[in-house]
């Protein structure tokens, strides 16, 4: 399931798989998902995004933003992004200005489940 919770020494993650959304239909339908499994949670999250390959436009990116704003920001302990390169990076750091808020990059998946456990 390309949203998911996966545990990690012990600590519980909401894992987010972009790596399959090759479209803007599938991206959308992803980033609903998204927004359901922050809405269902009773804490503060620990939030995994593998978005290698991930397919983002203008459409996206502004409803990422929007649901940064509006359900993502405070419902989040720390967030940690892999695979962002290129475009991506220009449209991850107008999301984390909207967000806020501990969020890392990094390039490997192990590293950043590391991070958010500690």
């Amino acid at each position: 399931m390309p949203v998911s919770y996966i545990t990690h020494k012990g600590k519980e993650i909401l894992y987010i798989d972009l790596t399959e959304s090759k479209s803007e239909k599938r991206s959308l339908e992803l980033l609903e998902e998204t927004k359901d499994a922050y809405l269902k949670a009773t804490n503060k999250l620990l939030v995994l995004v593998n978005s290698e390959g991930a397919y983002v436009n203008a459409v996206v990116s502004s409803k990422m933003k929007e649901y940064g704003r509006t359900y993502f920001k405070d419902r989040a302990e720390k967030r940690a992004f892999v695979g962002i390169g290129g475009l991506k990076k220009l449209i991850f750091k107008a999301y984390t200005n909207i967000v806020g808020g501990n969020i890392k990059l990094f390039d490997d998946l192990e590293e950043a489940k590391d991070y958010l456990v500690a």
